[in-house]
């Protein structure tokens, strides 16, 4: 009969069971393939971001031998983002085990591995929703907790940036000027974020729009933009891609965000969209702190996540599984987002 001294083996330890989640496929969520948050673990709670916005200058000339001008320094703002504490844990029971048979070939670690692995695999996911939350909070400039209200971070505040008025594209024009919504992409848009951006030729960079449902409904039905679309949506057809892929329309790449299915804790607002750009260096990062609350894991660069088994030392009547993470999901240009309705 399978007991709880199984739980003594070395299968069973953090060091262990890191291992054996590090071996598991990484499965990134949308946001994190959509605005491309950069991993940066680090070894400290708490990590100093500066919001540089560097500058280009024209040379004078000078004659030979002259004094040369001397560069400036650049501005900088330099602000502590101190990094939360995900956690979440369940149960197994003693009557749980005994009920347990093993498969055949399988012995009693293993067995109790695998059903704890079921277990780490439904916090994993919790984790990664809320993560994914998180990431949606950094594009939108506010990273709050779930109840809406409470504050982790605010790049607004920290850096000093208002949020941005809101862009009319005008898509409920009835009837609406040709060509004229190009020409207010390119000119609100498109032209506005690449100077600010100071990409240049960068070949990542790239302008994109999490769309909310009415928007995209609104923008794809666009008299300028419908023919292009139904022309998009026939070879994604032919093509066997989600319609939730990206739509290139004016220099910008549409995504109808899809988000959570009761379209209300993970969304964009329906008649708005978030526009922002991708391949500009250390925009979004995903900051891992490290697990400085077990010993065994002390002094480390920080992982994605942390497993740890904790068990009844009074009773002895359960173990609880338990996953952890310090995660920061850093948005350090809220300058180069923009929010554009309809």
């Amino acid at each position: 009969m399978i007991t709880f001294d199984v739980f003594n083996n070395d299968a069973f330890s953090v060091t262990s069971m890191i291992r054996s989640i590090d071996k598991k496929p990484y499965k990134p969520t949308g946001l994190d393939a959509l605005l491309g948050f950069e991993p940066v673990p680090v070894s400290t709670d708490t990590v100093f971001v500066e919001f540089k916005q560097g500058q280009l200058n024209l040379i004078r000339t000078t004659l030979r031998g002259a004094p040369i001008e001397m560069g400036k320094p650049d501005t900088k703002n330099i602000r502590p983002f101190r990094l939360p504490r995900l956690a979440k844990g369940d149960q197994i029971f003693a009557h749980q085990l005994a009920n347990l048979r093993p498969y055949d070939g399988e012995g009693d670690v293993e067995t109790v591995a695998r059903m704890l692995d079921r277990m780490q695999n439904q916090l994993i996911d919790d984790l990664e929703y809320t993560e994914e939350y998180h990431r949606l909070g950094a594009l939108f400039g506010i990273v709050y907790e779930p109840d809406g209200t409470t504050e982790i971070f605010n790049f607004w505040t920290e850096f000093g940036v208002s949020p941005p008025s809101a862009i009319d594209l005008d898509l409920d024009n009835a009837s609406p000027s040709p060509g004229k919504l190009r020409r207010d992409i390119n000119s609100l848009i498109v032209r506005p974020i690449a100077r600010a951006s100071q990409a240049g030729n960068n070949p990542r960079f790239r302008v994109r729009a999490l769309c909310g449902d009415a928007f995209f409904d609104r923008l794809t039905t666009h008299p300028d933009v419908e023919k292009t679309y139904l022309n998009w949506a026939a070879a994604e057809a032919l093509r066997n891609n989600s319609i939730w892929e990206p739509f290139p329309f004016g220099g910008v790449d549409w995504i109808n965000y899809r988000g959570a299915d009761d379209g209300t804790t993970l969304s964009v607002p329906t008649n708005e969209a978030r526009v922002f750009p991708t391949g500009v260096p250390g925009m979004f990062q995903h900051v891992m702190g490290p697990n400085n609350e077990q010993f065994e894991t002390m002094n480390q660069m920080g992982r994605r996540y942390y497993p740890l088994v904790v068990r009844d030392k009074d009773r002895d009547q359960w173990v609880q599984p338990e996953i952890y993470a310090y995660p920061g999901f850093l948005n350090t240009r809220p300058d180069l987002i923009l929010k554009a309705q309809i």
